[in-house]
């Protein structure tokens, strides 16, 4: 819990805030090795998301939903259907199917709706592309206090095969062998085996239900941290409509589009990923215009609200798109990955209202961003100057003061918690 909570972690679903938003007392030994709690609401804002800034964390208080059963009904949707572009031809070559021709505005419209509500009323929504893959899997659900009919999910011998098949991915993604194989083969075989072990799991085209409580709904996989990342996440405001209060989920799309579109524009002749191709690329695997395929495992979509502490990337926002890359490590090995996050961020960071306002796009603390340059073109500055001067530059002093308030009640000073627990990222940024 205290990993999640330090660098103000989420999960999904439009009414949602970050998990610090529901602690609501924290307990931790200060600089002078004093045993203090803070449970005032302003401070906690804070508190409750502080990187361990604070000092050392013993105990957090959450407030929880009370108990209740989640009815999961995974589905595999065409990609055009899942997230649809804001137009038909922003779909690249390689994914028209071959129904594209006969894609219809009027289709469009009806996919951005029920995109739209799945984004805005279920409890849980998330949705996952696999690289070069013409299907998305989408996550979206519902509760109810009705335990009839709830099982144990994924129980004890799924549990144990995603488990294993974690362990497994993790061994394979690391051989000699595997990293050997050019960057699309490893991207085909990795989105084939995720597609393959997500349900459904018996056809594409089915809609299995099931029913299980909350917390197995919100870990429905599990063994997921023994396979190594790289990974970048950005929070996206989600603005509203002109003179509504209904979201204007254009940015989501764009955002989801970019992301899609930028995969086959780096990829050689990215209209025919055809195994022959992909054997050529193997000998051209040091040239300079070989494919280039850095995100070799999935873009995933998460929505969520907005949150109250401080720093949060989501604070401030009424709702957010928590949108992100992911890869194999042996992407950043050939030297792949680091230009994509840069022309990811370039994309994300770039995104205006509908009064031509610059959102407030901000990327997770618990990720990658390090390495990025931000700003305006031309005139770009390193990601932690970016975060302390502009996407910050009113929290930073909100966060600063409210800790000062609390050191004066509590006996500790600013300059006592940066010498004893800041490092050299926090220096720069909090303290400089």
């Amino acid at each position: 819990m205290g990993g999640v909570n330090g660098p103000i972690c989420h999960g999904a679903g439009a009414r949602h805030q970050t998990l610090s938003d529901y602690v609501k007392r924290i307990e931790y030994v200060d600089a002078n090795a004093n045993h203090q709690v803070i449970s005032d609401l302003d401070q906690l804002k804070a508190a409750a998301g502080c990187f361990g800034l604070l000092g050392i964390v013993t105990h957090i208080t959450l407030e929880l939903d009370e108990m209740s059963y989640a009815v999961l009904k995974p589905l595999k949707v065409p990609v055009a259907k899942a997230i649809p572009p804001l137009r038909k031809e922003d779909i690249p070559v390689a994914l028209r199917t071959a129904e594209y021709q006969s894609i219809t505005q009027r289709e469009l419209v009806s996919w951005k709706n029920d995109f739209a509500a799945k984004a805005s009323k279920d409890y849980y929504s998330e949705w996952f592309w696999f690289t070069y893959q013409k299907r998305v899997w989408v996550n979206t659900w519902n509760t109810t206090k009705d335990p009839t009919n709830a099982e144990d999910y994924p129980g004890a011998e799924g549990t144990f095969y995603q488990w294993l098949e974690g362990w497994m991915g993790g061994i394979v993604s690391s051989t000699a062998f595997f990293q050997a194989l050019p960057g699309a083969w490893q991207a085909q075989l990795l989105a084939t085996l995720g597609m393959a072990v997500l349900p459904p799991t018996d056809g594409e085209d089915n809609q299995p239900t099931y029913k299980t409580l909350l917390p197995d709904a919100l870990h429905f996989r599990r063994g997921i941290q023994n396979m190594r990342v790289r990974d970048m996440e950005f929070q996206i405001p989600v603005p509203d409509l002109p003179n509504t209060n209904e979201a204007d989920w254009s940015v989501v799309q764009r955002a989801w589009w970019d992301v899609i579109n930028l995969v086959y524009e780096l990829a050689d002749r990215p209209e025919s990923h055809h195994i022959g191709q992909r054997f050529l690329n193997l000998f051209r695997r040091q040239s300079k215009d070989r494919s280039r395929t850095p995100m070799r495992l999935t873009l995933e979509l998460r929505v969520m609200g907005g949150s109250s502490m401080h720093m949060a990337p989501q604070a401030g926002n009424k709702r957010t798109a928590s949108i992100e890359v992911l890869t194999v490590p042996d992407a950043h090995h050939d030297g792949e990955w680091e230009d994509f996050m840069q022309r990811v961020s370039d994309k994300w960071m770039n995104y205006t209202d509908n009064k031509n306002m610059k959102l407030n796009v901000r990327p997770h603390w618990a990720k990658e961003w390090e390495s990025l340059k931000m700003g305006p073109a031309g005139a770009q500055v390193e990601a932690r100057e970016y975060l302390r001067t502009v996407s910050y530059k009113e929290a930073i002093p909100n966060f600063s003061e409210t800790l000062g308030r609390i050191g004066k009640q509590q006996g500790w000073t600013l300059a006592q918690i940066q010498s004893r627990f800041s490092n050299e990222l926090w220096d720069r940024i909090i303290y400089s």
